[in-house]
């Protein structure tokens, strides 16, 4: 009788398991369409603790979330009011003198070419010049793809604040229809398993959305008390790319050491230190200090997700690697305390 029981509990978790990786499969395959969809999730997901503690000041639903939405649009077009002229500014300056930088570099190329070092030195510096052109170029068409897809996408995008609103309307209902799918003893426990994952998706995007405001602010006024150019480029490139762990740093301050050794190996020396510094502190005080370890991570979990990331989706695989990873750990613990229970 033990054993027909055992069997029977593992027949579900595994009928569980196949409609659920059918399910993953079929959202593959129309995952341009969903891309819309899941954008407007998560724009009322991040949109609807707001639109709560509004509600809960006796404003009704509707009026909450076209208050949300007016300051969310307020709050953009002051951004864009002040930061986009110096955004276009910079970067018209920067289109300007890349043909400059461009013969600077080959220029110093040559001159390190002509340095008298043994041949297989010269070899292995070359390699090495060579694999890190490489991967600031693959780096570079990855972004510039990703840029392009969200732009190609555009149409959908004007879709996901208009799903936004019809999600967060019905919030409770959509909640309570999916848990309604289970048996009344299990809802319980697929609630608690909601609460836990929303506790490390918020962490994680409150925690690394304010470290990479920080990282990108510090990078941006370093750059701009050195003397560097386009601090306000590279402050918010270092921000955003702040945001992939581990590799973030790297990726943000190439540009910042490259742009100042236009000018001087020494202004490229108190960049790189300046980088390094920005990053010591991002690492062992402010990300310690804002996020710890709440996403319950091994760096070994952290790195296979990035990599899988990169490999599945480029930059932006990247950036969703790390949180999907604590979201499956999640899962994955509750599912194995209840084959363990």
């Amino acid at each position: 009788m033990k054993v027909d029981l055992t069997v029977r509990v593992w027949q579900r978790w595994l009928f569980f398991i196949v409609v659920a990786l059918a399910t993953i499969y079929f959202l593959y395959l129309v995952r341009s369409v969903l891309f819309s969809f899941a954008l407007g999730f998560l724009l009322a997901y991040l949109l609807f603790r707001p639109v709560r503690y509004i509600e809960r000041r006796g404003i009704r639903r509707l009026w909450a979330i076209l208050l949300v939405y007016a300051s969310v649009l307020a709050l953009s077009f002051l951004f864009l009011y002040f930061a986009l002229p110096g955004i276009i500014k910079e970067m018209t300056a920067l289109a300007h003198l890349l043909p400059r930088y461009a013969d600077q570099t080959e220029e110093i190329m040559s001159k390190i070419d002509h340095i008298d070092m043994p041949h297989k030195l010269k070899e292995v510096f070359w390699k090495n010049v060579r694999d890190i052109e490489e991967f600031i170029y693959k780096g570079l068409n990855s972004l510039v793809k990703g840029i392009y897809d969200v732009l190609e996408t555009a149409l959908f995008l004007i879709f996901a604040p208009i799903l936004a609103f019809y999600v967060m309307m019905d919030w409770e209902k959509i909640g309570d229809g999916f848990l309604h799918l289970f048996s009344p003893p299990v809802r319980l426990e697929i609630k608690q398993l909601f609460k836990d994952i929303d506790e490390v998706l918020i962490s994680f995007i409150k925690g690394y959305f304010l470290v990479a405001c920080i990282v990108g602010g510090l990078t941006g006024v370093t750059a701009y008390f050195i003397g560097v150019k386009f601090p306000l480029l590279l402050g918010i490139l270092a921000g955003i790319t702040n945001l992939i762990p581990f590799l973030g740093a790297f990726l943000g301050g190439i540009p910042a050491v490259l742009l100042a050794l236009t000018d001087s190996w020494r202004l490229a020396l108190y960049m790189a230190l300046g980088i390094v510094i920005i990053q010591q502190l991002e690492s062992n005080f402010i990300t310690p200090r804002i996020i710890g370890n709440r996403l319950g991570l091994h760096p070994l979990v952290i790195v296979f997700a990035l990599l899988a990331g990169g490999n599945l989706l480029g930059i932006w695989g990247m950036l969703i690697g790390v949180p999907l990873a604590a979201v499956l750990r999640v899962i994955f613990s509750w599912f194995y305390g209840k084959i363990i229970a």
